[in-house]
């Protein structure tokens, strides 16, 4: 049986991206999608190759790479990407890196440390 592999981050990480996902990946949080899925590739060249590294990212199409199609359906992913961040927090579709930092609580209320 054919196993596809989706593709790679091309384009650089800024700092702020590689802060993020470091972060992300701290706090548990999850980036569902598939392969073949246009969405889901934008999202990961959003994040940059060096920062993507640091994203748990779980593939949903039974025909991907490494698949968890039951992880998936368990936790109720119904379109790609969906993000399922650490704080209980979920969004489904693509999203500037902004809003990840943001819904995540990467970034705090006004006046904390961190920036992006």
């Amino acid at each position: 049986q054919t196993v596809m592999v989706p593709a790679k981050a091309k384009r650089e990480s800024t700092e702020q991206a590689v802060a993020l996902a470091k972060y992300l990946q701290s706090t548990g949080a999850k980036m569902y999608g598939a392969f073949w899925c246009p969405h889901c590739q934008r999202q990961k060249e959003l994040f940059g190759k060096e920062a993507w590294k640091y994203v748990t990212y779980v593939e949903c199409s039974p025909k991907g790479f490494r698949s968890e199609f039951a992880q998936c359906i368990d936790k109720g992913v119904d379109g790609y990407p969906t993000w399922k961040f650490g704080n209980g927090k979920s969004q489904g579709g693509e999203m500037e890196l902004i809003d990840i930092a943001k819904t995540s609580g990467y970034l705090r209320k006004k006046g904390e440390e961190r920036r992006l």
